[in-house]
């Protein structure tokens, strides 16, 4: 199956999208930069060697393409705050969008619609390849971002070096092999979710760059008796029956921009607690009830209960401390995340309890609050989806919080703006000289 991924991927353009979906697409690579420049307060890997040659989105530079891919991934995905896919239960952009800025850096001549022809096929294999396996393989403990974004952007990263459809195949083929992740880490509250789309950037470029030098992968890398699928999830699928999962206009439009910095999983929680404590007011809560999809009510560390948090990682992670954080401060507060637990703080987790619901499909969910007072406040929030979207109405008031929070001049957040809306009538350069300014401390 890996040769009719090559030429599927290999097929896209950027002329044959919506203007919605080129749109769509635009806004994520804005939105991304902006979650990349904003993750140091809650970056666990250290900074490569400086030097010349590749930018950090955090400031400086460094001589490596790998290293500054590698380091940029996990930046952009240290909020969790990144794009992701509901669907393919993976997220795209933090291992995609780093391993196409590096090797940009190593081809400043390409033009704007040769990286989003790119960018737009790391976002097609990634969910074509996860979209019919994730529910398979997240109950096993396998991590979808680890193992399919890094596929995806291996693919994004061979179009970039304008590879042809078997040469695409042949990339895929031995990202396959050197890429894993699983979601211990959401149990354990540990660091490896930015070590997971680290190596997926970097290996992406590696990968690449192994195929034009005269590496062969596996025809059969996937879909062989011990290969990618048969070996993980003891699946032999054909192409055929996931050839309309590649749909790159679909995967563009049915990304997900992230409006809080927790999991995807609890965003339409936290959604939904704003607008109930504004509800709940002054009064005392005495017990709350959250109902969500099975699914994702499921996934590692969404029913992690405390009382210890030993990280950033299991609280944006965790249903019952995004709810009480909410409720507690009256509204999302990002240092509720990374500061202590109160003592209110861990008394409303202790009266929370999550429970699943038939009815409520992904990105859904119920809260039912009882205060103190003896009043009950609830509220229902489904397909979540569109409430919670960024677009371009309202994406400058969500960066510009982002951009404060990074200590970084509004000036060039508007500038970073102007390059990314212009990129498809330009080249690579004025983005990468954008991105040169953003790192400018204010």
């Amino acid at each position: 199956m890996i040769d009719p991924i090559g030429k599927s991927v290999h097929s896209i353009r950027w002329d044959a999208f919506s203007d919605k979906a080129q749109k769509k697409l635009l806004l994520c690579l804005l939105a991304n930069l902006a979650v990349g420049i904003a993750g140091r307060s809650a970056m666990r890997m250290p900074q490569p060697a400086a030097g010349a040659g590749h930018l950090l989105l955090d400031g400086g530079q460094t001589p490596s393409a790998r290293d500054a891919a590698f380091y940029n991934a996990a930046l952009m995905h240290a909020r969790t705050q990144d794009d992701f896919h509901p669907i393919g239960n993976l997220h795209l952009a933090t291992v995609i969008l780093p391993a196409l800025l590096a090797q940009a850096e190593s081809s400043p001549e390409i033009s704007g619609r040769d990286f989003l022809e790119a960018m737009a096929t790391g976002y097609a294999c990634a969910t074509g390849l996860s979209a019919q396996f994730s529910p398979l393989g997240t109950p096993r403990g396998l991590r979808s971002t680890s193992l399919y974004s890094a596929m995806g952007a291996a693919a994004a990263v061979a179009r970039l070096r304008g590879q042809d459809a078997a040469g695409i195949a042949n990339t895929i083929a031995l990202a396959s092999q050197s890429a894993f992740g699983t979601t211990q880490c959401w149990r354990d509250g540990s660091d490896e979710y930015q070590l997971h789309v680290g190596n997926g950037a970097s290996q992406a470029i590696l990968c690449a760059q192994l195929t034009d030098a005269g590496v062969h992968g596996g025809t059969h890398a996937l879909d062989g008796p011990s290969g990618f699928y048969p070996a993980l999830l003891g699946q032999v699928p054909a192409f055929d029956t996931i050839a309309a999962d590649f749909d790159a206009e679909a995967s563009i439009l049915k990304t997900v921009l992230k409006r809080y910095p927790v999991s995807g999983i609890c965003q339409p929680v936290v959604l939904l607690s704003e607008r109930l404590a504004a509800a709940l007011g002054t009064q005392r809560v005495q017990s709350v009830r959250v109902e969500m999809n099975a699914f994702e009510m499921n996934y590692p560390g969404t029913l992690n209960a405390g009382p210890v948090y030993k990280s950033f990682s299991d609280r944006l992670m965790s249903a019952r401390f995004c709810v009480s954080s909410v409720l507690e401060n009256g509204h999302f507060d990002f240092a509720a995340f990374v500061r202590p637990l109160s003592a209110e703080g861990s008394r409303i987790i202790a009266a929370t309890d999550v429970q699943s619901a038939d009815d409520l499909g992904t990105l859904s969910c119920r809260i039912r609050i009882t205060t103190t007072e003896g009043q009950t406040i609830q509220g229902e929030l489904r397909d979540g989806g569109d409430q919670l979207t960024i677009d371009w109405s309202s994406i400058d008031e969500w960066c510009a919080q982002l951009w404060k929070e990074a200590g970084r001049l509004p000036r060039y957040g508007q500038a970073l703006r102007s390059a990314v809306e212009d990129l498809p009538k330009t080249g690579f350069a004025p983005l990468r000289q954008a991105l040169l300014g953003s790192g400018a401390p204010a």
